[in-house]
């Protein structure tokens, strides 16, 4: 029997719910046990949601007043957020720009929401090769537009009032470790290590680090081959049309990407690496620390209760000659690694598996 898994409804949606409902004037019991529901949760809001909530639910005991606008209307779940199979979110422009190219789009946003333009696109989703025909996976793309874990939290977290997704994948570049990982190579970490907490004595600073790990999504990514002749010859095709003015200088004429999906940590901070010794640093205290990048761990802990994959393709190495010569490729090619993953590997939640019946215990 297909038992269909969609993620649990966040805190925010369900107290927008309420929020939408109340200003719509309910009467009697059912405003009690709305005031009370939301009473009880919505003490498990970041501040700055609950503070525009509590300003509608405040609004819905207020008369109009003469002349005033209309109250404000807040998205109901049910009725407003679009439900898609995935989710890419990017950061960056030019990470945006190496997005679409993967996925063949070259017209404009079929949706504007809140000044954020979003993209839709379909994938043909083999499921391990249970779907023949194959079935379809709907996506949905945008770009967050600034750096920073605080940025990429917030915008997870306003997209969800407009988006329900089965995963969630941050997709772009990232500071590799030399050494350890070229530029153009593409990295699936399996854990999100921010560095940046940590106590502050009066000689010496003691780190305490936050850890974010991908999860159940894992057991999907044990069955993808990173070096497999479909996934070569796509990532060999890609930087075979890459357009001259993304394809850097210094690209070695057989460059072969290498793909790292179960092994990898990301360092995630608000720092801007360019100083070559603290991404080392880092890898010293964690030797699963190859890359570093500044909103990993703010979309992991935006998605803590779904499913997410970070997929990041190394531009730079962190250091005084960190430039922008890289970006392009390295997207594109992290992204193209995770359309592989999508299209032959992954199986979606709702996936019927043939053969088994309704009547299967």
């Amino acid at each position: 029997m297909t038992r269909p898994r969609r993620r649990r409804e966040r805190a925010e949606e369900s107290m927008a719910s309420i929020a939408h409902f109340l200003l719509r004037d309910p009467e009697g019991i059912q405003r009690i046990l709305m005031m009370r529901d939301y009473a009880s949760r919505a003490a498990t809001l970041p501040a700055r949601e609950r503070a525009g909530l509590d300003i509608a639910v405040i609004e819905s005991f207020l008369p109009p007043m003469p002349g005033s606008a209309p109250p404000r209307r807040h998205p109901a779940p049910a009725e407003e957020v679009q439900d898609v199979d995935v989710f890419i979110l990017t950061v960056q422009p030019i990470e945006l720009q190496a997005t679409l190219a993967a996925l063949g789009i070259d017209g404009g946003p079929d949706a504007i929401r809140r000044d954020r333009p979003y993209y839709h696109e379909k994938l043909a989703c083999t499921a391990a090769g249970l779907a023949v025909p194959p079935a379809e996976l709907t996506v949905a793309v945008t770009a967050i537009g600034e750096a920073y874990g605080l940025h990429a939290q917030h915008a997870v977290d306003e997209i969800a009032t407009f988006y329900r997704a089965n995963v969630w994948i941050l997709a772009g570049m990232a500071a590799g470790l030399p050494g350890h990982t070229r530029k153009g190579d593409v990295h699936l970490p399996k854990t999100v290590w921010w560095y940046e907490p940590g106590r502050l004595t009066a000689d010496r600073f003691e780190p305490r680090p936050e850890v974010a790990n991908r999860g159940p999504m894992n057991l999907q990514l044990m069955r993808f081959d990173p070096t497999g002749a479909k996934l070569h010859d796509r990532l060999a095709s890609a930087i075979a049309e890459l357009p001259g003015r993304h394809r850097p200088a210094d690209l070695p004429a057989d460059f072969e990407p290498r793909v790292s999906v179960l092994s990898d940590a990301v360092a995630s901070g608000d720092k801007l690496l360019r100083d070559g010794e603290h991404l080392l640093n880092l890898h010293e205290s964690n030797q699963r620390i190859v890359l570093g990048d500044q909103e990993s761990y703010g979309f992991a802990f935006a998605c803590r209760d779904v499913d997410w994959i970070i997929a990041r393709g190394v531009a730079d190495f962190g250091d005084a000659e960190k430039d922008s010569s890289y970006q392009y490729l390295a997207t594109l090619l992290a992204v193209h690694t995770v359309l592989e993953f999508l299209e032959s590997v992954y199986i979606p939640p709702v996936f019927a598996i043939p053969g088994q019946g309704d009547d299967e215990p």
